[in-house]
């Protein structure tokens, strides 16, 4: 066993395969991957080994896309025997919500660039000839799917990986991980130890005991899962092609062809449960499988048999029974751990087998490069905070199993695991009918529902549009207030502080106390790592403000740039501050009655901030800024003194018309500014030049990136951001819809909103940097019709910042 190498990648199933194989191809031989028992030997090889494209995102789409592309090849690849089939999906929809959903998918396949074709229940017959129809609308027909023996790629990446240099140590244990003082990591075994600069969690069912040694808080599930396999039948033996596989939300399975027999899945929409009592396996658990529970899933196997009524016709061959890794929102974890750098986490699939080789290759990028060609925020660990306890993980791991087959419309969330972080003006926030969604763990309000109802959710414009519009109206016309205590919060202070920031914001820092300014944090390759407002609140004290989900990960961009020996200090204050967005012409109104600073353009300039008094309130950090552009403040208010804040500032603007607003007005206010969003418009996947942000760059300094940023502009942008207005129908753009000029697609969507203000619905998107021209005409496929786009000229409201600056 070595004694040094540059990555240990923990737990050898098909995940931490996929990732050693796809490190060796882009160039890291001195790896190596320890498992305790056999390769595939925990939940990998006991997989059903389905591969399929449907999805409702472009990532994970590409990641699946990728899968299905390599398992055919991996036989000549590395000289190891694959099974494949190749035999396509089937989707069903059963409902016109569904329906719409196959339309969302479809325009991703466009982008993933996959074949696919929506067809009604009559076509189906043609693919599927056993399949009962009754209530079904329309079904996502994938060409190119199918499904895999999980032990055979597995084997293969693994043969692949060691004529590659890449190592595999069987049959050792790992009993420890600890950080050495040089930065490295030490994994302990049974056999000895390795150092190494890299080390990767992919223990499966165990990943959460292995990061509990270094800890981290590992949110996953071992949830029961079983599938059936029936006697061969004649029908399917005299078949000359295998059947597609179908998923089903009304019996909630999959369904398909193994063997010439037929194979069920289901995932049940109640009784389902943790495995082992929540405990972790014991770690002598290899290749076995968990008693089945048959009784229980009586309801879920009769609506099989309905649907394919050959299942009910044969007798059972043989059932299987084990542990799958659930996280709570059902999608794995993979890339930096919070903390120490180069920890990695690679674990958490549920769907592993299909995810396992494009999983590999795009953390294996980001780990080699600095970044994959994909955006990875969404399989960031760090998506996960400590709010995420095991209660938490196992109540929602449970629900996002029960729904594995349901229709989740745009903006829906699970109810279960709710309440976590509040507020403390939550409680008038509900009572005025707020709509919260989850972020982060907060409950932060979308709308405001005055009819008691609550939000009908849909693909299209729902029960919301109107309370919106009129919360729009409201910051426009008179002013509105809303509860932003989401953002993540830090304070950077001490004497390198300044330079400190100056280094790594590509944009200029405030020279003098009291300013403000948006900067961003790129990789050495330029692309855009954070988005940050930063704030001088004295000579060595800076307010930093980041998104709501970037609070573990903005930590970690702030603290991993640090130099050593630099007199910096980087404290995570979101909990200590809630935070107020005063907003619209009436604004310096209502808080001139609640605070007795003076608050005229002499004195308090738009883009400056300054601590004030507000309510009796000492401490409040008001900043002059928004993101909704209008005369306003952000009041940053001691977090228990938050309600008597809110109070003075809703009493205060009774006699202007004051309205609460939530996330949803922000985004149609926001749109009609063209402010870019991060996450949406600005993603690790562009340039500040490419997201046409060069104003908030400053070449006349060093800064983390520049050199990669000169390049970006020199060279010209791959890819230019656009904005658009659209003529939509009863949707407006979610992001990721395919834009098309003639039967070509051109560009991509990244998000939109209907501008109320304005009377028209926007969108921004990329395209080629030769069709980026005012007035350029295209066409946006939305819920499976073109609609016509046209870029405008930037912004749609108040381009000349007058309101903002009034």
């Amino acid at each position: 066993m070595k004694s040094h190498a540059r990555v240990v990648v923990v737990g050898g199933g098909v995940m931490g395969v996929g990732l050693l194989y796809h490190l060796a191809l882009e160039g890291w031989s001195d790896v190596v991957l320890v498992e305790k028992g056999e390769l595939t030997s925990g939940s990998t090889w006991h997989a059903a080994g389905q591969c399929p494209h449907f999805n409702s995102s472009l990532n994970m789409t590409k990641v699946h896309v990728y899968g299905t592309q390599l398992y055919p090849q991996l036989e000549k690849l590395t000289g190891q025997a694959v099974s494949w089939h190749g035999c396509g999906g089937l989707r069903i929809a059963t409902t016109d919500e569904e329906v719409n959903w196959l339309k969302q998918v479809y325009g991703l396949s466009k982008l993933a660039n996959y074949e696919a074709h929506i067809i009604g229940p009559d076509e189906i017959k043609e693919h599927h000839p056993f399949l009962n129809t009754d209530g079904i609308k329309a079904a996502f027909l994938t060409v190119t799917d199918g499904h895999v023996a999980p032990a055979d790629i597995t084997n293969a990446m693994a043969a692949g990986a060691r004529k590659l240099g890449a190592e595999i140590y069987r049959r050792t244990l790992v009993t420890d991980i600890k950080l050495l003082k040089t930065g490295e990591w030490q994994v302990i075994t049974d056999k000895g130890n390795i150092t190494c600069e890299h080390v990767v969690n992919s223990a499966g069912s165990y990943c959460d005991v292995v990061g509990s040694w270094t800890g981290h808080n590992v949110p996953i599930a071992n949830m029961l899962h079983h599938y059936m396999i029936t006697e061969p039948l004649k029908e399917l033996v005299q078949l000359e092609k295998e059947l597609p596989v179908v998923r089903d939300p009304y019996s909630h399975a999959y369904l398909r062809e193994e063997t010439n027999g037929v194979l069920v899945g289901p995932y049940e929409t109640a009784t389902a449960h943790v495995c082992w009592d929540g405990k972790p396996p014991a770690w002598d658990f290899e290749s076995e499988l968990i008693a089945p529970e048959l009784d229980r899933l009586t309801p879920w196997l009769e609506k099989a048999a309905e649907r394919f009524p050959l299942f009910g016709e044969a007798g059972l061959k043989s059932i299987i029974s084990g542990a799958i890794t659930h996280t709570p929102d059902g999608v794995y974890l993979s890339g930096p751990a919070h903390g120490p750098k180069n920890y990695w986490m690679h674990c958490g699939a549920s769907i592993g087998i299909c995810q396992g080789g494009g999983a590999g290759k795009y953390l294996a990028q980001w780990m080699v490069h600095g970044q994959a060609e994909i955006n990875m925020r969404e399989f960031d660990p760090r998506r996960f905070g400590n709010w995420a306890t095991k209660d938490y993980t196992t109540e929602v791991s449970i629900a996002d199993y029960h729904h594995m087959y349901y229709c989740y419309k745009p903006a829906e969330q699970h109810q279960v695991g709710r309440g976590l972080r509040k507020s403390t003006i939550y409680d008038r926030l509900a009572a005025a009918g707020a709509q919260f969604s989850q972020i982060f763990g907060w409950e932060r309000a979308r709308w405001y529902d005055k009819s008691g109802k609550g939000e009908t959710y849909s693909f299209k414009r729902s029960n919301w549009w109107d309370a919106v519009k009129a919360e729009c109206k409201a910051v426009r016309e008179r002013v509105g207030l809303m509860d932003l205590s989401t953002f993540a919060k830090f304070d950077v202070k001490g004497a390198d502080a300044p330079a400190f920031l100056e280094r790594i914001c590509a944009n200029k820092i405030p020279a003098k106390d009291g300013g403000i300014m948006l900067g961003h944090l790129l990789n050495e390759n330029g692309f855009i790592e954070s988005e940050i407002t930063v704030t001088r609140l004295a000579p060595d004290h800076f307010y930093v403000l980041s998104a709501a989900a970037a609070q573990l990960y903005d930590m970690d961009q702030l603290s991993w740039r640090l130099r050593p020996n630099e007199r910096v200090t980087i404290t995570d204050i979101t909990d200590d501050f809630g935070v107020l967005v005063l907003a619209g012409p009436k604004a310096r109104d209502v808080l001139a009655a609640c605070t007795k600073t003076d608050l005229t353009n002499a004195s308090f300039r738009w883009l400056t901030g300054k601590e004030i008094e507000v309510a009796g309130v000492k401490g409040v950090r008001a900043l002059r800024v928004n993101y909704v552009g209008e005369l306003g403040w952000e009041l940053h208010v001691p977090m228990k003194s938050l309600p008597i804040v809110f109070d003075a500032v809703m009493k205060a603007g009774g006699a202007h018309g004051i309205q609460l607003f939530g996330t949803y007005a922000m985004n149609s206010l926001r749109m009609e500014k063209a402010y870019r969003g991060w996450g949406s418009e600005l993603t690790n996947e562009v340039t500040l030049i490419e997201g046409d942000m060069e104003r908030f760059t400053n070449l006349d300094k060093d800064f983390i990136g520049k050199a990669a940023t000169l390049r970006s502009k020199q060279q010209g942008a791959r890819i230019k951001l656009v904005y658009m207005t659209v003529d939509a129908g009863n949707s407006d753009c979610y992001g990721n819809e395919p834009i098309y000029q003639g039967d070509k697609v051109v560009g991509i969507t990244t998000g939109g909103a209907y501008g109320h203000a304005i009377d028209k619905s926007l969108t921004f998107a990329y395209v080629d940097p030769k069709l980026a021209q005012d007035g350029q005409a295209f066409e946006i496929l939305m819920m499976g019709e073109r609609r016509k786009a046209r870029i405008v000229p930037q912004p749609a409201w108040d381009p000349k910042n007058e309101r903002l600056r009034g």
